[in-house]
């Protein structure tokens, strides 16, 4: 999921890309690449998206651009790429996401940072998503093993194991999707 925020400010452009750097630091992202027209941070990994419940620890990519309007006048814009827990995204993420990027310009613009509101939300964003999948893991059980239960009294020979895996996996995750998907309306 991409996200881009855009501003001005009128500063000095060293002090600018020091409180950026200094930003991005604290918030756990890594200084990548720095040039004259911007810069690139990354926080997470791919591994992270797949083992942690965490927000903080999902792969996250952040391009800066500072283009100059006058002195001592830019315009600065910020490219977020998130990579999600899954392949959905419930309210509770969007608002994380909406939030570390709103800190972001609160930070640079009014020299003010509430860490404490992303980091309830990033704990608010774990317990959901255990929540979620919990839930469907419970849910996806019980109904292959229903499916099983029912093929096995019509079929005369009983399913494969892997068909009967496969075929749990996929309710599972159908389940998830629509957990998920009630949740961030």
């Amino acid at each position: 999921m991409r996200k881009l925020i855009g501003f001005n400010i009128k500063r000095n452009k060293k002090l600018l890309v020091s409180d950026i750097i200094k930003f991005f630091e604290i918030r756990g992202y890594e200084l990548i690449r720095s040039n004259s027209e911007g810069m690139l941070f990354k926080r997470g990994s791919i591994w992270g998206n797949m083992t942690s419940l965490t927000p903080a620890k999902w792969k996250t990519i952040v391009d800066i651009e500072i283009l100059k309007k006058e002195r001592m006048n830019y315009n600065i814009y910020a490219n977020y790429k998130f990579s999600t827990s899954g392949l959905f995204r419930s309210k509770e993420e969007n608002s994380y996401y909406n939030e570390e990027i709103n800190a972001f310009s609160k930070a640079i613009e009014n020299f003010e940072v509430d860490s404490k509101l992303i980091d309830q939300l990033a704990l608010k964003i774990n317990k959901s998503s255990r929540n979620y999948m919990f839930k469907s893991l419970i849910m996806g059980i019980i109904t292959t093993l229903l499916l099983i239960f029912i093929s096995n009294l019509l079929l005369k020979e009983n399913l494969p194991i892997l068909f009967t895996f496969v075929l749990t996996v996929i309710i599972i995750f159908a389940y998830y999707f629509i957990l998920t998907s009630l949740r961030s309306k």
